[in-house]
């Protein structure tokens, strides 16, 4: 009963005990798409949300041996205060076809809610030229790769409010996200998974998630690497 009790504390509390960051180079990139990345399973609409937070950009670019940190620091620089999705939706034909939603469309839908607190999203006219410019090219790229879901893909900025103590969304810390287009709702209860140092069991020495405070196993607290 002791172990039994111990398996549903592990499974459903929140994140209470110290967990350990992974460096940027040991996060996978798979696992940290897998985390931000969320689409619907309704067989009539084909809806798809791309959460791009800055520390995507920051693995992204500790992972790849071509890129610079000087390169970082200025797309940094551009995100700072703002808060990046990607969003498709788009309805699905008898045969397989999907009509896709045009981008004023998709913004009557999209809410993102931080800790009780919707984020604002960023009038075209206040974007800057530098987010234009990034746009422009990450567009032609994901149609590329894609084909016509990268090519619909509508990139919604939002304000980061400094100014308010729930903002920005940290993917390392903690609170509740919660994305919604239209009838389609997806939670995300940080901090994100892929970027915590797994823990590590003393009975068996088998690594948990970082988010797990007890061995599902064992029942036993799990200890940090």
């Amino acid at each position: 009963m002791r172990n039994f009790i111990f398996f549903i504390i592990s499974l459903f509390l929140p994140l209470l005990g110290f967990s350990q960051a992974k460096e940027n180079e040991q996060v996978s990139l798979d696992a940290l798409l897998n985390d931000t990345q969320f689409s619907s399973d309704n067989t009539q609409m084909f809806e798809f949300i791309w959460w791009l937070p800055r520390k995507f950009w920051e693995v992204s670019y500790a992972q790849d041996p071509t890129s610079s940190k000087e390169d970082f620091m200025e797309l940094n620089e551009i995100f700072e205060d703002y808060e990046l999705f990607g969003v498709v939706k788009g309805e699905i034909g008898h045969f397989g076809g999907i009509t896709y939603y045009p981008e004023e469309a998709i913004l009557k839908e999209l809410v993102i809610n931080y800790k009780g607190e919707n984020l604002i999203i960023v009038p075209k006219e206040e974007i800057s030229a530098d987010f234009s410019n990034f746009f422009m090219i990450i567009q032609p790229m994901l149609g590329n790769m894609l084909g016509q879901m990268g090519n619909n893909i509508h990139f919604v900025l939002y304000k980061s409010i400094r100014g308010n103590e729930v903002l920005p969304v940290d993917p390392l810390g903690s609170g509740v996200l919660t994305i919604k287009l239209g009838d389609f709702e997806r939670t995300v209860d940080l901090p994100l998974n892929s970027l915590l140092l797994e823990k590590k069991c003393n009975e068996d020495s088998k690594l948990y998630s970082g988010k797990y405070i007890f061995c599902p196993i064992h029942g036993k607290k799990l200890v940090n690497q």
